[in-house]
């Protein structure tokens, strides 16, 4: 893993991104893909499995399980917090956090899948990645084992964007997806709650008035798509690390948004 990826990483959770609270072992930088740490599988597809505190630091992981603990003890007597918010915060082992990076918009593969699930004691991120256009096959096909096993999905735009485009290349190859269960999209209820007192609901506008975090360093949208076809083309991996990073804070964001969700009201976070 590059330097350059590490220290972005290691300022997610932080307001500001100030310096670190604790020092990490620095990694030799990775000459291919597959050097790097979490790698649990090559063959057929990238597949990298860390927990969320090996990207930022313990004490944010600690913060977050904490939080998350917290609000599940007190979800369920509150009538003041939508239905499948409630249902998140009160079972959140059995949800699976998505997020997907493609090459455009209806029609293009999907490259990077992005998943995160909440375990007792830790937050595990999972990326799926697509080496060259004809690993998109057994990409979907790691979804579908994923999709078999959730109990609700959490997404953010994911009933209009992420779910359609999952759908459709999964047609495409001919694979048959599983029953999907519940679907938490949370840009409606975050609509909902903070479009009269935000300016937009954007996920980065909501990282940013709600966690207090500003990005140091990422890749607007519009860019990821040319990042991956020149990573196909020439294996420099530089920029596509920097999409990985990108894919990373948008599914730790989700988590910061649902609990933002239950605050009271009167509380603009």
């Amino acid at each position: 893993m590059s330097e350059d990826f590490k220290d972005r990483l290691s300022r997610i959770g932080r307001p500001g991104g100030g310096p670190t609270r604790t020092r990490r072992k620095v990694r030799p930088k990775p000459a291919r893909l597959e050097e790097l740490a979490g790698v649990v599988r090559t063959d057929g597809v990238l597949v990298v499995d860390r927990s969320v505190g090996d990207l930022a630091t313990p004490d944010s992981l600690a913060e977050t399980l904490s939080a998350i603990e917290r609000t599940g003890r007190t979800v369920g007597a509150r009538g003041d917090i939508e239905e499948e918010v409630r249902t998140l915060l009160g079972h959140p082992e059995g949800a699976l956090f998505i997020d997907t990076e493609t090459t455009g918009l209806a029609g293009n593969l999907v490259f990077l899948l992005g998943a995160m699930r909440i375990e007792k004691g830790d937050v595990r991120l999972t990326q799926v990645f697509a080496r060259d256009y004809r690993e998109e096959r057994a990409l979907l096909e790691s979804w579908i084992e994923m999709l078999s096993r959730a109990e609700m999905l959490v997404s953010f735009n994911g009933k209009s964007f992420d779910m359609p485009i999952l759908r459709d290349r999964l047609g495409y190859h001919g694979l048959e997806s599983p029953d999907e269960p519940p679907h938490l999209d949370l840009l409606h209820p975050a609509r909902r709650r903070w479009r009269e007192v935000l300016p937009d609901c954007r996920l980065q506008t909501l990282e940013w008035r709600l966690c207090g975090r500003k990005r140091a360093g990422d890749i607007p949208g519009e860019e990821i798509p040319g990042v991956y076809h020149h990573f196909v083309r020439t294996g420099e991996m530089a920029d596509i690390l920097t999409v990985f990073h990108h894919n990373a804070l948008d599914l730790i964001t989700l988590a910061d948004i649902a609990l933002a969700l239950s605050a009271p009201e009167d509380d603009p976070a």
